[in-house]
């Protein structure tokens, strides 16, 4: 074997970085500690059921999450029919160009991919993904949907990857605990409709590890060399699709450096050159695919990798829109390189060593301590709205909000768990591995952009080590010599404090009214418009829509180059199919900008059934200096809104306005019926989890026969 030594040093860097990574995040999660409570007795019995019934049983249970898990995925992309948003939407936007032109755009959504080659992978995917679907006669109005269920196959196929790993390595009742525990938590559901690199590239990196472990355990060497030629595939392809899927094979390697037998390195030279070969062979196919499919050079427009690490120093890491017309505007890659250096090393040098060590945490608190990997956000954007998405991205969201951050906190207290009782073995076993993929993905956002939604490409190693964590507290030598009593206590005082709790905050969800708004359409991107037609004078610009939804709020998108001295004026009226004017006023380009929108209020406008209805925009003063322009989206690819189009003087323009209508009304956070509904379910589990705990108690001082 390797040196203890570099075992330990390993070993201990590793699970203590981990460990205080996830402690600090956990320590600024916004959770209520009783529902954390909840979930966590919820987890432990679970977990000690699935341990005392049968294997077949077992394998029924896993089967049942399984079509549960799908089922809801699958229902939820169709009910709640979100639009994916920002890159994703220029990829998917690109993919269908590319059904007629063959070739990736240079000129696309703002030279969009001239600047960002490294999303050339997912986009030639998905060209080829809906060149299938073309070819069986799928109409393209299905584009949106499709690619949002072949997203839930790289989310579940990546599930199916680590479930078979903690199979493999502990037995199939912890892989049913892994599986029941991911089966519960919101984000499988919500991240559905999200189709991006954050959720594809899991799937490589989650496969490797699954390969990797079928490798140790191929009982043939031809088998070995297969699996390694696969892995070395399936390296460069995760590469293509996510720079981040590499990590999974420093994790390997590192977590085969310390298991490898000393002198066994010939017995692997096989397996290492297959890998390797195929890797290469790969990579070079893949280069070919690129200049088939990219007929432009990018040498001096792309971001480099410094780019991404520049926004990484700016407040708390997020994407910032100053850098990247920052480096935009520089004209070579030479240019660009230095550029980014030079902001890097004055921002450095500006926070100082306190400066950067808290700019590192913020990042940490970004993309993890949320809660909710921007699930509002990124489900906001609908076609239509139904009631799902009162309870998903409107009034009553905060239900779902505190559902995933109590989730989020018990996700990482329970992997703090799982690196203190981890600290007893001298190599770290099997899951070892998972949790040097999570630091590794940890550490990455450190150095890079950061956000709440690049945590998603590691939850599920996360989970992986949360269940594992558990299960470490259950064997634990000091846990199994104590007395259940306190987990009746802890029982008990749940049950007790839960029922206190709702009936004094009874008054505060069904009585006291607040201010709430929901969606009607919302039709914003922030990426848009950027490359949209000006407004010339003596146009009439008209936005139609349909709702069959009472609204009171229009939020219309604009630029404005001079808020200062801009003297321009327009008329904004809303009216419906028969003429009837519900709102008739006047933009003037020196009013303040509130987000880049300019908002409306007016009496409530109650449909008799769905209506459609015209927002109309007649420029009154407009002068080559002062003007406004409004931001619209090409949709002549991929219409992001069906039920309306942007005319200009009755002309269609194949494009949408960026608008949002709204109902902003005087509503209850929670109907009485919700409320009882949710409390006398809360109640009756936690009496279930009572009892047990009782049951486990007798069980303990009955006398052996």
């Amino acid at each position: 074997m390797k040196t203890s030594i570099w075992n330990k040093l390993v070993l201990w860097l590793s699970l203590g970085l981990l460990l205080f990574l996830n402690a600090y995040t956990f320590s600024h999660t916004a959770s209520g500690w009783i529902f954390g409570i909840f979930l966590f007795l919820l987890f432990l019995f679970a977990r000690r059921r699935f341990f005392l019934i049968e294997e077949r049983f077992v394998t029924r249970l896993a089967w049942g999450c399984w079509i549960f898990l799908i089922a809801l995925q699958i229902a939820y992309v169709f009910l709640i029919r979100n639009n994916v948003r920002y890159d994703a939407f220029w990829i998917l936007d690109q993919a269908v160009e590319m059904l007629d032109t063959r070739q990736i755009s240079p000129t696309l959504a703002n030279n969009y991919f001239s600047q960002v080659p490294n999303n050339y992978g997912l986009t030639i995917l998905t060209y080829w993904f809906l060149s299938i679907l073309k070819l069986f006669g799928v109409p393209s109005g299905w584009f949106m949907r499709a690619v949002q269920l072949f997203n839930i196959a790289f989310i579940d196929l990546s599930l199916l990857f680590i479930y078979l790993f903690v199979c493999k390595i502990r037995g199939k009742a912890p892989a049913l605990f892994f599986l029941f525990f991911c089966t519960l938590s919101p984000y499988p559901y919500v991240w559905a409709p999200y189709y991006y690199t954050s959720t594809a590239s899991m799937m490589f990196a989650c496969g490797a590890v699954w390969i990797w472990l079928c490798i140790c355990h191929a009982a043939s060497r031809q088998k070995r060399f297969l699996l390694a030629a696969l892995l070395g595939f399936v390296c460069i392809l995760g590469f293509q699709v996510r720079a981040t899927s590499f990590i999974a094979f420093i994790a390997i390697a590192l977590y085969w450096s310390l298991h490898r037998e000393r002198g066994s390195l010939k017995n692997h030279l096989g397996p290492i050159a297959a890998f390797l070969l195929t890797a290469l062979l790969t990579l070079a196919a893949w280069k070919g695919v690129i200049r088939h499919y990219v007929p432009f050079d990018t040498r001096d427009t792309a971001l480099p990798v410094t780019h991404f690490m520049m926004m990484g120093t700016h407040g708390d890491g997020s994407f910032y829109m100053d850098d990247l017309r920052y480096t935009v505007s520089l004209p070579t890659a030479e240019e660009k390189l230095s550029g980014t250096l030079s902001v890097i090393r004055e921002r450095l040098l500006e926070n100082g060593f306190s400066g950067n060590v808290r700019l590192l945490l913020a990042k940490q608190l970004n993309c993890w301590a949320d809660g909710t990997d921007s699930f509002v956000t990124e489900n906001a954007l609908c076609t239509d709205y139904n009631r799902l998405h009162t309870y998903v991205v409107g009034s009553k969201s905060g239900f779902l909000t505190a559902y995933s951050q109590a989730f989020r906190a018990l996700q990482l207290l329970l992997t703090c768990i799982y690196c203190l009782l981890s600290f007893r073995k001298k190599q770290g076993d099997g899951m070892f591995l998972i949790a040097l993929n999570l630091l590794g993905g940890m550490v990455f956002h450190l150095l890079w952009e950061a956000g709440a939604v690049y945590s998603i490409a590691f939850t599920f190693f996360s989970y992986a080590a949360a269940g594992e964590g558990l299960g470490l507290l259950e064997e634990w030598d000091f846990w199994k010599r104590r007395s259940p009593l306190p987990i009746l206590a802890v029982s008990s005082l749940c049950f007790l404090a839960s029922a206190l709790f709702l009936l004094a905050r009874k008054d505060y969800y069904t009585s006291q009214e607040q201010l709430a708004s929901d969606f009607v359409a919302n039709q914003h991107m922030e990426t848009s418009g950027e490359n949209g037609p000006p407004m010339k004078t003596g146009q009439i610009w008209t936005q139609t829509f349909e709702t069959d939804k009472p609204f009171n709020v229009l939020d219309l998108y604009y630029g404005c180059p001079d808020t200062k001295n801009n003297a321009s004026v327009y008329r904004l009226t809303l009216t419906d199919e028969s003429g009837r004017v519900f709102y008739d006023g006047s933009i003037y380009g020196k009013e303040p900008l509130q987000d880049l929108a300019y908002s409306v209020q007016f009496e409530p406008v109650i449909p008799s059934g769905r209506t459609g209805y015209a927002i109309t925009i007649e420029p009154l003063v407009q002068t080559e200096q002062d003007f406004l322009h409004f931001c619209s989206l090409d949709t002549s690819r991929v219409d992001m809104y069906p039920y309306g189009g942007l005319f200009i003087d009755g002309a269609p323009q194949g494009r949408d306005l960026c608008f949002r209508i709204r109902d902003l009304h005087i509503a209850m956070r929670a109907s009485k019926k919700e409320y009882c509904l949710f409390a006398l379910l809360l109640l009756s589990m936690e009496l279930v989890f009572v009892f047990e705990a009782f049951r486990l108690v007798h069980q303990k001082r009955r006398p052996v026969a």
